[in-house]
């Protein structure tokens, strides 16, 4: 989760500097799709840093898991960090693309830690009863 915040302060820091967008490559994943693997990344980030196992462990599973999101959304590495590029090139896109991810990661947090009230229990009694 650290790295998240420090990826989101860099891309607001970034997103200072104001640079023309370019127009994109044939192969750069969608806003829309890069938004929501993006999310899958830092939830997959999250989980694996809350196992509390030690660094090299920690990484070899959530590059598992990296790898699971890719297969998943038919991109590979290779494009995936070849768009993010991309987007790092063009600031005001990935200013675009995080405060999505930031929402929704807050609405997921919210969505999470609800609690769910039970129902009133029904009466026992039945209509007939004198």
């Amino acid at each position: 989760m650290k790295r998240f915040f420090l990826i989101l302060l860099g891309g607001l820091y970034l997103g200072a500097c104001t640079s023309p967008v370019s127009p994109p490559p044939p192969d750069v994943i969608p806003e829309p799709k890069m938004t929501s693997m993006l999310v899958e990344l830092h939830i997959a980030e999250a989980r694996v840093d809350r196992m509390g196992v030690v660094t090299d462990t920690a990484a070899i599973y959530y590059k598992k898991a990296q790898q699971e999101i890719f297969k998943k959304n038919n991109v590979t590495e290779k494009q995936f960090y070849k768009s993010y590029d991309y987007y790092l090139d063009n600031v005001s896109e990935l200013d675009k693309i995080y405060a999505k991810v930031v929402d929704s990661l807050s609405l997921k947090e919210v969505e999470s830690t609800k609690v769910v009230t039970p129902p009133a229990p029904a009466t026992l009694l039945s209509p007939n009863k004198k």
